[in-house]
Formats: C-alpha cells, structure tokens, sequence
C-alpha cells in the first residue's frame, strides 16, 4: 500500500495512492489506521510532502555498529530545494532506503523487528563533504528529502535504486543483491538501534551507506528512485 503526505486547498492530509488518485484518509494512519473520508483527489492537483516528518530522530547508519543521528529539520519533500550551505564548498548527495518506524520499539529481536516498522520510501542523504569529521556535516537544513511516498508492503528483495544527477547516472544498486538492504539487515537494523534507544513511531533509519556518493553543485538536479516505492526529484540551490 502506498501512503502519501499532501496538501490540497490549504490543508495537509494523507492518502492511499490508487492510480492518478488518492483515496483520503482521516488523518494519519501511522496512529490513526486507514479508515477514509470517502473522498478522492487527484494526484496531480495536490502538492506530494515529505511522506513522514521524524517527531523524535533520523538515525544514519555508518556501519554495522555505528551512526549518526540528523535533526528532523533536515527533512523536506519532493520538489523542495537542496540548499547548500555558505559552510561548505563540497556537498554530495548519496540515495538511500530509508525505514520508517510505526510502533515503539525498545531493544526489540530481529524476529520481531519487522512488525515495528511502518513502511520504507526513498532517501536523498546529502553530507557536506568537507565538513566529513564534523557532526554539522549532515545536520543543515534540507539536508535529508524523503519521498514521495511511504510503501508499506515494499519488498527489499525484489527492487533496485536509481540515481541522476541532471541527466548523468552516476548510482545504480540492485537492492536485493546489496547485502546491507536485504530483508534481514533491516530487521537486524532495527534491532540494533532499538537497542541504543527506543525508537518512536516516525523515526528514520537510512539503511545505508551505498558507497557511491556524487558532488553537486548549484543549478544541478538530483533525482533519485527505487523501483516499487517511486522517484524523488529535488533542485539544488546555493542562496546569493
């Protein structure tokens, strides 16, 4: 099932996406369930936001036994400018699964982890390169879209992710055969964290890193996709 985050007239709602609609939700189905209105919009007259926005943290994976946590003010949406910060002169962007937590979990076992998670969508994970050994490196503003969507019945098996910068590929992961994205690892991601800490309906875990970052610069476009979730498209900008 396909979840979206939208505005239309106004207001911010959710939907189940059905084709080139959405089916309207009586308010957020990560606590309220997925009883509808009765009414349907169409996808092309609302505006697609960031699928989930972390009330407590985003929780970067750097490896096995290691993370950084990211401000939930890094996060925007589909369309939402990149803006790159006067503190840095290298900003590279890397995709990413990202996992969204949907019910508390607290040093929870792998065999129960999936039951925490709420559904998956896609990550641009942008980093100020040469700002790597500090913990501001990925904590700016905008530094994290997520979109457009959250899938709740994502198979991570069965996908591949996708990156552009304009028109230039320049990330192509088969996420089945990427061992840090299997099914297993995920649950073995949730588990490890619920272990620091409890995590709390909304929290992101980027399931990466993918190793495979690019620099951009001003005026670029990133697009980013993962085949059965859908694609992210954000400008970068650097004000005047």
């Amino acid at each position: 099932m396909k979840i979206a985050r939208y505005s239309y007239q106004g207001a911010i709602a959710f939907g189940i996406v059905d084709d080139d609609e959405l089916v309207v939700l009586t308010s957020d189905p990560m606590f309220a369930g997925f009883d509808t209105t009765g009414d349907r919009v169409a996808l092309a007259d609302v505006k697609l936001l960031a699928p989930v926005i972390p009330r407590s943290k985003i929780i970067a994976v750097v490896s096995s036994e290691a993370f950084l946590l990211r401000p939930n003010t890094t996060v925007v949406g589909p369309s939402d400018a990149i803006v790159l910060p006067a503190a840095s002169d290298r900003v590279e962007v890397d995709g990413q699964l990202a996992i969204i937590i949907g019910k508390i979990a607290k040093n929870v076992s792998i065999a129960d982890a999936a039951g925490r998670v709420f559904g998956y969508t896609v990550a641009t994970v942008v980093t100020a390169a040469d700002l790597a050994s500090e913990t501001r490196a990925g904590a700016f503003d905008t530094f994290l879209p997520l979109g457009p969507i959250i899938e709740t019945e994502f198979d991570e098996a069965a996908t591949s992710l996708r990156g552009l910068i304009n028109e230039e590929e320049f990330q192509a992961v088969d996420l089945g055969d990427d061992d840090r994205t299997t099914e297993d690892v995920v649950a073995a991601l949730v588990s490890f964290a619920s272990s620091v800490f409890t995590l709390l309906p909304g929290d992101v875990i980027l399931a990466g890193p993918m190793d495979t970052p690019a620099d951009v610069v001003d005026g670029d476009t990133v697009t980013m996709s993962i085949e059965g979730i859908g694609t992210l498209v954000n400008p970068v900008v650097r004000p005047a």
